[in-house]
């Protein structure tokens, strides 16, 4: 296996990614849980932020994984398995955005109560799906890179 080192600053980086991650999802979590309160315009901006934070944010992030985080973890593993089920994860977190894509245009032309229904069922799923992927890797992933160090 070949010996492989993360620079400490790059793991900081990692960790500070999925900080900032965190500020999305709580976002999103305070829109499902306010969204019976919200009129349709209100979520439908709500919604929208989303989609913004999705493709500033969270794909960048998806993309720099897959580029180089993944790489150096698989490297250290010895096995492109190591990093397996985030890769797929990324693909559920795609599946998810482009259903909220759907349903944001949706609600564009038709405010319905299904739609509310269906924002907050998407905005639900992409919340668990993220949520879920960030603490398997911060479980799972990251502590490779220090050696089996959590954090």
């Amino acid at each position: 296996m070949t010996t492989l080192t993360m620079d400490v600053s790059e793991r900081r980086f990692a960790v500070h990614e999925h900080r900032d991650l965190a500020f999305g999802l709580s976002d999103i979590e305070d829109t499902v849980a306010r969204a019976t309160e919200l009129s349709a315009t209100d979520l439908w901006a709500r919604l929208h932020r989303t989609l913004t934070w999705i493709e500033h944010d969270l794909r960048p992030h998806l993309a720099w994984e897959e580029g180089i985080l993944y790489r150096r973890i698989d490297e250290l593993a010895g096995t492109p398995w190591a990093t397996r089920f985030a890769r797929a994860e990324h693909r559920q977190i795609e599946t998810v955005a482009t259903q909220l894509q759907a349903d944001a245009e949706r609600l564009l032309e038709h405010r319905t109560p299904r739609f509310c229904t269906d924002a907050i069922a998407d905005l639900s799923a992409i919340r668990a799906v993220i949520g879920g992927h960030v603490e398997r890797e911060e479980r799972l992933l990251l502590p490779l890179l220090a050696g089996g160090e959590a954090g």
